[in-house]
């Protein structure tokens, strides 16, 4: 017992490295560390010898419902005179898989992340991770440290007036060029319900003229939808309004390149496709 003890104790030097970065990234001093600890660890780094230990997608969860409070929140009060279609827009971009995995690599995640996959293999994870953390840090601190972590993290790392620049969302803009380009843009759904049904996932695959150019996931269908137009777009080359598309072959193989990890090792049923008809701003 007591060799155990000293072995868990605060002081180690991971849970030093743990604590150190908080303080930096997030602001504050862990009081549940095996919190944080699990919010770091993907399940690539589980194995059978440790079956106590958990990895992070029910925290990934939780905090994926955080961030869409908190952002959508902040929004409402800093633009008090725009429309509900903008501030969805708004949220739907700060929030995504994309502003994420760019987040994550500002604030040097991997340096504490438990993870055992190539570097090359999953772009999402380190994004996924962060979104874990905000799970992590509301269980431990409360929703208003959680707020101010999750403010002060967007508004240090990104530039709100470069995002009001682009402010139709991805779906939106792809079904736009699709209209004027004549070309036939279409969105299958998927659920995908995680290890043994614990978090509900959908994916979404985006189809031009039937062929493949986008794949994205989230917590809901929407999300999914967005997370693939942006992938999409992306590989079309449809960075901006006069941006010209690539073609739809250079498109398809980059569609083909390995996937997200809900697209590389788990099953996807369901198959439901939902319409392109693009929302418009109804304030």
């Amino acid at each position: 017992m007591l060799f155990g003890s000293l072995f868990n104790r605060p002081g180690s030097p991971e849970e030093r490295r743990i604590r150190a970065w908080c303080r930096k990234t997030l602001g504050i001093n862990p009081r549940n560390l095996p919190l944080y600890r699990q919010a770091l660890r993907h399940r690539s780094a589980l194995n059978g010898d440790r079956p106590d230990l958990a990895d992070n997608e029910r925290l990934e969860f939780l905090g994926d419902a955080v961030l869409d409070a908190v952002m959508g929140e902040y929004l409402y009060h800093r633009y008090p005179d725009r429309g509900e279609g903008f501030l969805t827009r708004m949220r739907s971009k700060l929030v995504s898989r994309h502003q994420l995995s760019i987040l994550a690599k500002h604030v040097e995640i991997e340096r504490v992340m438990e993870v055992n996959i190539g570097g090359n293999q999953d772009t999402s994870v380190p994004g996924n991770a962060m979104e874990a953390l905000f799970g992590a840090l509301l269980l431990d601190k409360g929703f208003d440290r959680t707020k101010a972590a999750v403010i002060r993290l967007v508004t240090t790392h990104f530039d709100l007036r470069a995002v009001e620049q682009e402010d139709r969302d991805s779906k939106s803009r792809l079904l736009e060029w699709g209209q004027k380009q004549h070309r036939k843009v279409e969105f299958l759904i998927n659920e995908d319900n995680g290890q043994g049904g614990r978090n509900r996932r959908f994916v979404a695959e985006v189809k031009v003229d039937g062929r493949p150019c986008g794949t994205g996931g989230g917590h809901s269908k929407k999300k999914a939808e967005q997370e693939a137009a942006r992938d999409a777009t992306r590989k079309l080359g449809l960075a901006g309004d006069a941006a010209r598309a690539e073609p739809l072959a250079d498109a398809q193989e980059a569609a083909n390149r390995p996937r997200r990890r809900y697209r590389q090792d788990r099953r996807a049923t369901g198959g439901q496709r939902h319409g392109t008809r693009p929302e418009g701003d109804r304030a």
